[in-house]
């Protein structure tokens, strides 16, 4: 199934990138059941879109968190439209709303960027930073610190590994 999208992708050139971007937004941006975006950039790493040899993995992995960190807003705006079934809320719910838009504002930053990097559920964080209405400037900065090491530790990873198990198979 790869190797018929790598085709596919290799034969579009730099538009297999664009393409690449896409799948990655739609990837994140849906609530609980993610698309496996990490797998299919592994197995597309190794193909040269660009031409540009060992540079290419660097930027589909700079290609691939910046469709991520757009389509991880999904939880956010899904937090933030939730505000409004809160106006109705407790005077102690809000005050957790509160203490959770304070935490997010000391530490929201760096643990957005650990959360966005690890392959844990991630859509918590932005529904928790859209209910606390977190700034969505902040909210993108940690998503994308997070997913660019990541994502290009999967391109490389994809990108020689799969040459070194084509090499070690005479392929």
């Amino acid at each position: 199934m790869f190797e018929e999208w790598g085709v596919i992708l290799a034969g579009l050139g730099p538009l297999g990138v664009v393409v690449l971007f896409f799948i990655s937004i739609i990837g994140n941006a849906s609530l609980f059941l993610p698309v496996p975006v990490d797998i299919v950039l592994l197995f597309l790493a190794p193909i040269d879109f660009l031409g540009l040899g060992i540079i290419t993995p660097l930027i589909l992995g700079l290609v691939v968190a910046l469709g991520a960190s757009i389509g991880e807003f999904s939880g956010y705006f899904v937090g933030l439209a939730g505000i409004k079934s809160f106006e109705s809320m407790k005077k102690k719910e809000v005050e957790k709303l509160k203490l959770l838009k304070e935490k997010l504002e000391n530490v929201g930053i760096p643990l957005i960027a650990f959360f966005s990097f690890t392959p844990l559920p991630f859509d918590l964080i932005g529904i928790a930073a859209g209910l606390s209405k977190y700034s969505k400037k902040k909210f993108f900065i940690g998503c994308f610190a997070g997913k660019l090491p990541r994502y290009v530790i999967l391109a490389y990873a994809g990108y020689f590994g799969i040459t070194f198990i084509m090499h070690l198979f005479g392929g």
